[in-house]
């Protein structure tokens, strides 16, 4: 058996065919049609997937959640100050009342503030003390 010696014409028909081969073979394939492209943000789409980004709409900042607190906390009847504590995920809220509250009115506001807070701030474990002052 001999060999045919390779010519011009014989590598360039190899080339031809293994292409068409090959691109026939990735036209049957099933094409997705659904794209999906990233945000308008200029980071590629990273605050799509890290809502702690700050150019992300849900970015909160401690300052930003204290000062919701406190507005919040305002709300809430005898209340005459607060001092607002936030470490991670836990808020602690320190309120302080008029001297002349039963236990029972304290009990109230302690835990009408701490329903109030929970509400506006679902991110946070709040725990809320009471002084009398």
């Amino acid at each position: 058996m001999s060999l045919r010696p390779l010519t011009r014409e014989r590598i360039v028909v190899s080339i031809l065919t293994v292409f068409l081969a090959t691109a026939s073979l990735t036209a049957c394939q099933k094409q997705n049609t659904q794209v999906k492209s990233y945000s308008q943000d200029g980071l590629l789409g990273i605050t799509d997937v890290n809502p702690n980004m700050p150019t992300s709409p849900t970015h909160h900042t401690y300052l930003a959640d204290t000062r919701l607190m406190k507005a919040t906390i305002n709300q809430v009847p005898h209340v005459t100050g607060s001092t607002i504590s936030v470490n991670g995920d836990t808020a602690n809220v320190k309120i302080d009342v008029p001297a002349n509250l039963t236990d029972q009115e304290v009990a109230v506001v302690e835990k009408e503030a701490r329903d109030k807070l929970s509400h506006a701030m679902p991110r946070y474990t709040v725990k809320v003390s009471v002084s009398r002052k």
